[in-house]
């Protein structure tokens, strides 16, 4: 087949070392933490609740919030026709489809709350019968490690 030179076996035996200690190095920096050594398991929990932000304004000039409810809404297409919208039509994760409840964060808070971000621009992005909503919201309590709760929102991609 191929016969490498001992220097060139060398040199890739050393590059794949480097590769997988730079891996090993940079595992603490990934919101996943993959290759990251933990001796003990993350135990968090989060709770996620879904609003959308419309394009009406209140009397302040803000955009009006309005909750999503068991993850499903009604909003007016183009043509002006209500359709109905599914947060589980395109999220399947078993962790980010349980919407108002505490659920474990499995792999840790941070990297839930990456693929959540992830998850309001994807459904922000291919919810296209959606003519009112400007933005996905997502209110998330998160308890790290039984410590006091936190609350964070996360927020899609601007829609229009």
């Amino acid at each position: 087949m191929f016969d490498l030179s001992l220097r060139c076996r060398l040199a890739l035996a050393v590059t794949w070392a480097g590769a997988q200690l730079a891996l090993i190095a940079t595992g603490g920096l990934r919101d996943d933490g993959a290759f990251a050594f933990r001796m003990f398991p993350e135990s968090s929990t989060i709770a996620i609740s879904l609003s959308r932000e419309i394009a009406t304004r209140d009397a302040a000039g803000a955009r009006l919030v309005v909750p999503i409810e068991d993850g499903r809404w009604v909003a007016r297409d183009a043509g002006g026709v209500p359709r109905e919208h599914a947060w589980t039509d395109r999220v399947r994760d078993p962790i980010l489809s349980r919407l108002d409840v505490t659920v474990n964060a499995a792999y840790g808070h941070r990297a839930q709350l990456a693929r959540l971000a992830a998850a309001l621009d994807d459904v922000a992005a291919h919810v296209t019968s959606d003519a009112e909503t400007t933005r996905l919201l997502a209110d998330v309590v998160v308890t790290h490690n039984g410590r006091v709760p936190a609350r964070v929102r996360l927020a899609s991609r601007p829609r229009w």
